[in-house]
């Protein structure tokens, strides 16, 4: 029978067996199966009346490959995927198991969690299953979408993208300077994006002297947001004159309190796939790797499709998906373009050596000394078409 199974099942039957139960646990913050456990016990996630039973426990096995689940209760039993349906809607599938609709978004949901991000069911931008080394996955809880935080006042702002001002008019001087300065920065882009200026407000999260973006998962869901402060380049030279003094160096982007930016990439949502130009770059040059986000918005208008680590320093969770991007989406290859300073460089060096213990092709797009120092002191937020066309020619 497993011989007439379309490569699709297979492959979903693969990831199945490969992600472990701790995995989805730490995705939506639950406790971890205590060690030497053959099964794990929890609290049905398909009916809640189930919990007034004194068999309302729902058992998952962890020693089956498969990952069977089995309620005492409503006798609701399955897979990991059934589990994950019942995680994220709380009722069990109808007609009693996963087909269609309802397959496909357990599906996605644990490539997610898996790792997986440029999966597609929609495209066929991977290389063989066969190809993919299995990484262990991160030890530390995921980030959960706004609209399925624990607090109301978190879920509320799932949806500020939308109160962000991206007409450089209606902005504070110093966020409309920003922008000016950089032409490809759009409306149409940042609305895009979900980028713009905010008004003090009481849904604020950031002071007038900050441009906000908005952090996504790979499902398109909002986790998170940060600001760019706009008076960052004047408090770094300052602190450069003080001597550089510790504790009290700059942050370029703050961060909403909690939000674990080390487990993200930004710009990794799989629905960029569905884009054409997304599709062609990574053809042409596999997973594009940059620091920040305004490296990713720029290339987009440059044509090159890339993901930013947020930092000059990947943590090891980020090197994971990174890894498995390139195996499914990028055809085991991996483009660097690093900030062409001392710090930036610095960063990707050790970033460039631990993607190489993965067996990827690893290529750096630019450097400080690269041809005859062209790129030297500038970030790829800087590029323009001339300079992607001398990056792809050194391929």
């Amino acid at each position: 029978m497993n011989s007439k199974k379309s490569g699709y099942i297979q492959d979903v039957d693969r990831l199945i067996e490969e992600t472990r139960v701790e995995q989805v646990l730490s995705h939506y913050n639950l406790p971890l199966p205590q060690n030497g456990t053959g099964e794990y016990r929890m609290q049905c996630v398909f009916n809640d009346s189930c919990a007034d039973s004194q068999y309302g426990n729902l058992t998952v096995r962890l020693d089956d490959p498969a990952n069977r689940i089995y309620c005492h209760t409503c006798e609701v039993r399955g897979n990991l995927l059934t589990l994950l349906y019942g995680l994220e809607h709380r009722r069990p599938p109808a007609g009693g198991r996963l087909r269609g609709a309802e397959f496909k978004d357990a599906v996605a949901k644990l490539r997610e969690i898996s790792g997986e991000l440029f999966e597609s069911d929609a495209t066929s931008v991977r290389s063989s299953a066969a190809n993919t080394t299995p990484v262990p996955p991160p030890k530390e809880p995921g980030n959960i979408p706004l609209v399925r935080h624990e607090k109301e006042a978190a879920r509320q702002l799932a949806n500020l993208y939308e109160e962000l001002v991206t007409d450089v008019s209606e902005m504070s001087p110093e966020a409309a300077q920003y922008v000016r300065k950089r032409d490809w920065l759009t409306p149409e882009l940042m609305e895009k994006w979900g980028v713009g200026w905010i008004p003090g407000n009481g849904r604020s999260l950031f002071r007038k002297s900050y441009l906000v973006y908005t952090h996504r998962d790979e499902r398109n869901q909002v986790l998170s947001y940060s600001g760019r402060d706009l008076t960052f380049e004047e408090k770094w030279n300052k602190w450069l004159r003080d001597g550089r003094p510790e504790g009290k160096k700059p942050n370029k982007h703050r961060y909403v309190s909690g939000y674990r930016k080390g487990q993200e990439l930004y710009g990794a949502q799989a629905i960029r796939l569905e884009e054409e130009y997304v599709r062609e770059s990574l053809e042409r040059r596999g997973v594009v790797v940059v620091e920040g986000m305004n490296e990713v918005l720029r290339l987009e208008t440059l044509g090159v499709a890339a993901v930013g680590i947020g930092s000059n320093k990947a943590t090891d969770t980020q090197v994971q998906k990174l890894v498995r991007f390139a195996k499914h989406a990028g055809n085991n290859r991996i483009l660097l373009l690093p900030d062409c300073d001392e710090e930036g460089e610095a960063g990707f060096k050790d970033l460039l050596w631990k993607l190489a213990e993965h067996g990827i092709a690893i290529r750096l797009g630019c450097s400080s000394k690269m041809n005859e120092g062209r790129f030297a002191g500038r970030q790829p937020e800087d590029f323009d078409a001339e300079d992607i066309e001398v990056i792809d020619g050194w391929d």
